[in-house]
């Protein structure tokens, strides 16, 4: 009886402790890309770059958002 104990408790220590080890699941997200701040361009000026709308000061057109280009991955 005493040995099925000391076989019992033997198994139990030996599947708990490399899930101790693991240290289960904390892992903390990633954290998230900062925000980019939205440019605007010119369509016939793309020289002409802006942290707002508005009018391009060299023909007067409004100026459009500029897409983010993907970022390569590595």
């Amino acid at each position: 009886m005493k040995s099925n104990l000391l076989l019992t408790l033997a198994a139990a220590f030996a599947f708990a402790v490399p899930a101790i080890a693991q240290g289960g699941n904390d892992a903390k997200p990633a954290p998230a890309a900062s925000p980019v701040a939205q440019k605007y361009t010119c369509p016939m000026h793309p020289e002409v770059i802006s942290d707002k709308p508005g009018k391009c000061p060299k023909c007067g057109m409004n100026l459009v958002p500029v897409k983010a280009s993907p970022t390569p991955k590595k």
